[in-house]
């Protein structure tokens, strides 16, 4: 085999596959990116972890056809270093697992498996990802997966919690993400379908899939769930999950409902809480919220440490309430948010769910628990 590829897009293409090799099945082929020639002007790149897949192709000049399974942490330090922008990949011979990149003046020699021992891409049944699969803008995507995932549990004994649920229903889809203290929540609209269909895309696939959203200029974007599969497809790129296995929890009967609600900037709630967090530290002190007619003061408390207060202005004309939160559950749901918008804050008991989500959005919604005062 013997290609020639641009320096720039060959490095961009390995950055988003690193993510995917694993040196952690009990395979020594899956640190490896395979490379392989598709036709006269395309090469496919492929890393795998068995669980997830992502083929990515590549346009360059094939010179000569062949494979090669090459390990891509390696190949991505080499190839990073290098100045010009063309580079040049060779193989040895069929036989031999051996391959060269040349640009300039430089010469790398790689040894590497042969391609035969690469799992390659997931099967999964095609005609029952076809008949699920919707178009939807990659923005909408990128914007619902960045609101939902950092809500996903990391308690591996609650697996089902381990992903973000997607529910597709025609021209709408329904994310939602919960670790059983915290739900996040979006609706968003797609171009009309007849596809109904739902699964729990692990957070790591979700982050993947926001890697590439975020590389990609397309549009629009493809997405699929079958049986037991999710596959994401944009511009050249192919990516495949395999999905949570098990029933997601019924989120819709844990939204209170909310009578009373105060507003402030979203920036201003950041800056406010970021004020007295020092004190704290770890996670499990919390920090107090005292919401009075016109403001709030925030104020943490720690004996060993010391106490910090902050009054901020709001708009809430209801009773006086005073309810504790962890600091870090608020700032991880106002780090997705624009910063020029105002959040609304669905004021409940101190012992009950408490509502948020951005003026400019009421598709979105966040809820917490509060900790014990």
């Amino acid at each position: 085999m013997e290609l020639k590829l641009q320096r720039e897009k060959f490095l961009s293409a390995l950055h988003l596959l690193e993510p995917i090799v694993s040196a952690h099945t009990g395979l020594p082929i899956t640190p490896d990116v395979l490379i392989s020639t598709d036709g006269k002007d395309n090469c496919k790149l492929i890393a795998t972890d068995i669980e997830t897949a992502l083929r990515i192709e590549l346009r360059c000049e094939v010179i000569s056809e062949g494979e090669i399974c090459i390990p891509a942490k390696k190949l991505i330090a080499a190839v990073k270093e290098l100045d010009e922008n063309e580079i040049i990949l060779k193989t040895q011979d069929e036989k031999t697992p051996v391959a060269y990149i040349y640009c300039g003046k430089v010469k790398h020699t790689f040894i590497g498996q042969p391609a035969k021992n690469h799992p390659g891409m997931p099967k999964y049944d095609e005609k029952e990802v076809k008949s699920s699969q919707v178009v939807i803008p990659t923005e909408v995507l990128l914007d619902a997966f960045v609101k939902t995932v950092f809500a996903v549990s990391k308690e591996e004994t609650r697996y089902y919690l381990n992903g973000v649920y997607v529910n597709i229903q025609k021209d709408l889809v329904k994310f939602v993400a919960t670790d059983g203290r915290r739900l996040a929540y979006i609706t968003k609209n797609i171009p009309s379908s007849k596809v109904v269909v739902s699964g729990i895309i692990p957070s790591k696939s979700v982050e993947r899939v926001i890697d590439i959203l975020e590389e990609t200029e397309e549009k629009n974007c493809k997405i699929a769930i079958s049986q037991e599969h999710f596959v994401f497809e944009v511009d050249n790129m192919c990516f495949v999950s395999r999905l949570v296995q098990g029933d997601f929890p019924a989120y819709e009967q844990v939204i209170p409902k909310i009578t009373t609600t105060m507003s402030l900037p979203v920036k201003t709630l950041i800056k406010g809480i970021k004020q007295v967090s020092w004190v704290t530290g770890e996670k499990g002190f919390g920090i107090k919220f005292l919401i009075t007619k016109g403001g709030i003061k925030i104020s943490s408390a720690v004996e060993s440490v010391g106490i910090a207060e902050v009054e901020l202005d709001a708009n809430y004309a209801g009773k006086d309430v005073e309810v504790k939160f962890e600091p870090s559950y608020i700032l991880d749901m106002l780090s997705v948010l624009e910063k020029d918008v105002d959040v609304i804050v669905g004021i409940n008991e101190p012992t009950s769910p408490w509502t948020f989500y951005p003026s400019d959005d009421k598709n979105y919604l966040y809820i917490l628990m509060p900790m014990k005062l």
